[in-house]
Order: C-alpha cells, then sequence, then structure tokens
C-alpha cells in the first residue's frame, strides 16, 4: 500500500503547456459585464456574470443577497490541476505539460482520453534526463485469438508511476499525451511525495458510491437519472512495528488532503487505485513486532 502526497502546483511550477489559457477574455476593472457575460481570473477560473456591474471582482463578488458572478470551472490549461474529478484539459493531440515542481517520486493521471502517454524526466531543466517511459494507453483485455480480433477498444483512463526519481531538488518533468487523430484530455494530474503504508493484505474490497436518482412509482416502474459515482475501498495492511510511529503520522497528514491511494500496483488491480481521501483508519497493534492497519478509503467524484 502506497499513497502519493500531491504537490501544490503553483504558477511558478507550471512551465508551460500546450493547451493555451484562452477560454474567454480577462477580467478588467473597466469593463462593464451583462448578465451572461464570461471571463477569467488569475485565479485560473471562469466566472459568469449574474448581475450587471463593472469593477466588481468576480472572486470577492460570489454570495451575499445579489451575487454578481457565478464561479463555473477552472481554466482549460489549469482543469487538470485542480482537485476536482470531472473537469478535464481537453485539446486536439498532443498535450504536452511542463513542470518544476520540486523533488517528487509519483506521478498519477486520470480520466485519460489518448492513445500513449510520455513521461519524461530531466534532473533540471534543460538538464540531463533521468527517467523516460511511454505508456499505452489501449487498456483493451485479450484473452483469446477472438479477442485479439474482435474485442473492442477499450480506453485505458488512468495510471500511476511511483519509480520515479526523487533524488533531484530541482526536477522538470513533461508529460506528453498523444492520439493518431482527434482530442486527448487528463483529467487529474498528481504528482508528489510517494509515502509507503505496508502490504496489502488479501481480502481488500473495491466498490462505487452511485449518487444516480433511482425512484419507483405505485407501480412499480423506476424512474432513474444518472449521475456521478465516487469510488470507495478497504484495506487491511501488514506493517512492521518500527513503522508505527512513521504511520499514524503520515495518515493524520493527509487527513484532509485529496491524495492517490495505491492499494497495487500491479496489473489488473487498477480498481484499487484512487484518488480521494482516508475516511477512517485505524492501527492494531496486533503483534510484538507486526501491526494492521484498517484503511477505508473514499474517492472524489
Amino acid at each position: 500500500m502506497k499513497l502519493i502526497k500531491p504537490t501544490v502546483i503553483t504558477d511558478a511550477m507550471f512551465t508551460s503547456s500546450t493547451a493555451p489559457e484562452a477560454d474567454f477574455a480577462a477580467w478588467a476593472v473597466g469593463t462593464a459585464y451583462v448578465v451572461g457575460n464570461k471571463v477569467i481570473r488569475t485565479t485560473h477560473r471562469i466566472y459568469e456574470c449574474l448581475a450587471d456591474n463593472t469593477g466588481n471582482i468576480p472572486e470577492d463578488n460570489l454570495t451575499g443577497l445579489t451575487p454578481k458572478w457565478l464561479d463555473i470551472a477552472p481554466t482549460n490549461k489549469w482543469a487538470m490541476m485542480d482537485d476536482v474529478i470531472g473537469t478535464s484539459t481537453t485539446i486536439a493531440s498532443p498535450l504536452t505539460v511542463v513542470l518544476s515542481p520540486g523533488p517528487f517520486g509519483g506521478l498519477a493521471l486520470m480520466e485519460l482520453v489518448g492513445k500513449d502517454a510520455e513521461i519524461t524526466v530531466k534532473e533540471s531543466p534543460s538538464g540531463i534526463t533521468v527517467y523516460n517511459k511511454t505508456i499505452s494507453l489501449d487498456g483493451t483485455v485479450i484473452t483469446s485469438f477472438y479477442d485479439w480480433f474482435f474485442a473492442p477498444y477499450k480506453q485505458l483512463d488512468s495510471f500511476v508511476l511511483t519509480d520515479l526519481p526523487d533524488q533531484f531538488y530541482t526536477p522538470e518533468i513533461t508529460i506528453s499525451i498523444t492520439a493518431t487523430t482527434g482530442n486527448v484530455s487528463c483529467g487529474v494530474c498528481k504528482l508528489g511525495e510517494v509515502i509507503n503504508i505496508g502490504g496489502t493484505e488479501y481480502g481488500a474490497t473495491s466498490g462505487v458510491i452511485d449518487y444516480s436518482r433511482k425512484e419507483k412509482d405505485v407501480f412499480g416502474r423506476y424512474t432513474i437519472v444518472e449521475r456521478a459515482f465516487s469510488k470507495r475501498a478497504n484495506f487491511k495492511i501488514f506493517t512492521d512495528k518500527i513503522d508505527y510511529n512513521r504511520i499514524s503520522r503520515r495518515l493524520a497528514e493527509v487527513r484532509a488532503t485529496p491524495s492517490v491511494w495505491i492499494g497495487s500496483d500491479i496489473p489488473g488491480y487498477e480498481p484499487l487505485v484512487i484518488y480521494g481521501f482516508a475516511k477512517d483508519w485505524s492501527i492494531d497493534v496486533a503483534y510484538p513486532t507486526a501491526n494492521y492497519c484498517n484503511l477505508e478509503i473514499e474517492g472524489l467524484i
């Protein structure tokens, strides 16, 4: 069991992107805005005008009896960097992002659309390449000759890497998502410190919490409104006694921080990778030399 504690990406860390931040015009203090106008701000958010106004800063006028602005979404460039599932950076292939986030050992990319993803790490900006890997985003499972010829294509929509070199103080990472035709997209890009919790025991469970509405009338007929869902999982983790204090501290550190929880990074166990938070955890001091950590994870929508 590992987790990636994400680094908060700032403007200074976001070196470049092929996705321009040009969704709408930037808000200007002297411009008269009318209902329906949309603008972007230096917060990398898109705001919609709810009431005619001039000079009212969007992020300062979102509440009250007559709010003048509505926070809609992140800009396309920054959508992959926010903490929300369901907002994606989408452009025509390729999507290439360059970041200088400081030391990191893990990377998670989720809500992917594309054919391949290439990850390149340099020891410093314009320095020597110390890591390069290309991941195929073809998630089709082939179990027979029939599948080889006729199985429908399945998009691999997420993957994690926990073997990135973390010994460099000023590394630069380039993430490139490509496709043969059409658009590519990335909904979640999280990189940061890899924290080892222990060994995941067999018996782990995973599933989803479905927020769809299902209502039955008096005749037994259902009306179903499809909505989002979040992942969830329960783990029992074997840990060494010597790690008791360390694990307790690290889990407490991320109690309110959306993180990437990796129950297993073995291919085929992708449902055990969840972007979310620890809903509940406890450590059972079971033996003189070993403990068990019981961990309940709830994913973000």
